[in-house]
């Protein structure tokens, strides 16, 4: 029986079956893959299993997510951005270290501006206003959230809210809106019996960095050991489409099925503040990502999805969906998941200490009903 994990759980309610959720979930994530694909959209694979499974979940269709099926998509993806580093990418890599200081600060802006935007314009207490505007590692910022006095589901909803939007603004704001031309793309690793050695090797590095409790590890562990393997000429390419579009839509579900912890009512309630902050961000992040490609040479539509506030795995897939190189978005992403998992729990252990007691739960006149 499946086990819920209050709002940042990919699993399902108590009491019901998680193959039967897991199967439900994925024929519609997978139908949902198949009509954007149909229709033309960008990264279809992806944004249209996320679309209509939170639509199910918001629906009250109960849709889960076997946690090897997660795994083994974080796996993959891990692989497929470790194969496509070649030595080329290593020689661009010499650019890198300013864009990686501009990241910083612009992941510093995009929480400062967002919990400022939430504070004043929504009342929000600072513990709140501070984890719904943090870009990424939702399960920790959820965590220390509730740890911190905030209002965990409004943190929840924000965040939920935030990642559904990257993944459906950021591929067709790049593919509509941005005018820089594709890479051409990475030929397909034809030696399947290297790609699957490869992904053996791959999958043990994971659970390795897994048991060490490296942070994000089930997907740093497979990009190390592809990095490796494809400068080593061993397997360098992309990972076929057989396995990848599967992985996708198993993404899309990860995203869509924490919505199943909401109503529909509660999400209504929170858009208009979810889809506000999100636009704050995306602001600082285009900005931050202007500058990037100013001082590095960058085509803007690269640096925009390595500077994405968050979505680490989503963001990656998109990369590899739009041809642009993914060791550069993949490295930035990783850098900013780890300095989230260094300093927001230091951050939190500062705000609890400095805040009086009961002070974090206080709402301002202006706070909107709870969600």
């Amino acid at each position: 029986m499946a086990v819920a994990i209050p709002f940042f759980s990919p699993m399902t309610p108590t009491g019901s079956p998680l193959l039967a959720e897991t199967l439900r979930g994925l024929v519609v994530a997978g139908l949902g893959g198949i009509a954007f694909w149909l229709a033309g959209f960008p990264v279809p694979w992806l944004a249209g299993a996320m679309v209509a499974g939170a639509a199910a979940a918001l629906a009250g269709m109960r849709i889960g997510l076997a946690p090897a099926l997660r795994d083994a998509a974080f796996v993959l993806l891990g692989v497929q951005t470790g194969a496509a580093v070649d030595w080329q990418t290593v020689e661009r890599a010499v650019h890198w270290p300013l864009s990686v200081v501009l990241l910083c600060l612009t992941v510093a802006m995009v929480t400062l501006l967002c919990a400022a935007y939430y504070r004043r314009v929504h009342g929000w207490d600072r513990a709140t206003a501070f984890f719904a505007s943090l870009p990424g590692a939702l399960s920790l910022v959820i965590l220390l959230a509730g740890q911190s006095g905030a209002d965990i589901r409004r943190v929840a909803v924000a965040q939920c809210i935030r990642l559904f939007l990257l993944v459906a603004a950021i591929p067709a704001l790049i593919e509509f809106s941005v005018a820089v031309p594709q890479a051409s793309g990475l030929a397909p690793i034809e030696d399947w019996g290297a790609l699957a050695v490869v992904i053996g090797v791959s999958w043990l590095a994971g659970l390795a960095l897994e048991r060490l409790r490296f942070p994000a590890g089930l997907y740093v562990g497979p990009m190390l050991a592809a990095t490796v393997a494809s400068l080593s000429g061993l397997a360098s390419g992309a990972v076929p489409d057989l396995l990848l579009v599967p992985g996708n839509i198993v993404l899309g579900l990860l995203i869509a099925a924490r919505f199943g912890d909401f109503s529909l009512a509660e999400v209504g309630r929170s858009l208009v503040q979810g889809l506000s902050g999100f636009l704050v961000a995306l602001a600082v992040t285009l900005a931050g990502a202007m500058a990037a490609g100013a001082v590095t040479g960058l085509p803007l539509a690269l640096t925009l999805l390595a500077f994405a506030p968050g979505g680490l795995e989503a963001m990656t897939m998109i990369a590899f969906a739009l041809n642009y190189d993914l060791a550069y978005v993949g490295s930035h992403h990783v850098i900013r998941y780890l300095g989230m998992v260094l300093v927001v729990p230091l951050i939190a252990v500062w705000m609890a200490r400095s805040d009086p007691p009961g002070d974090s739960r206080e709402k301002d006149a202006r706070a909107p009903p709870q969600v």
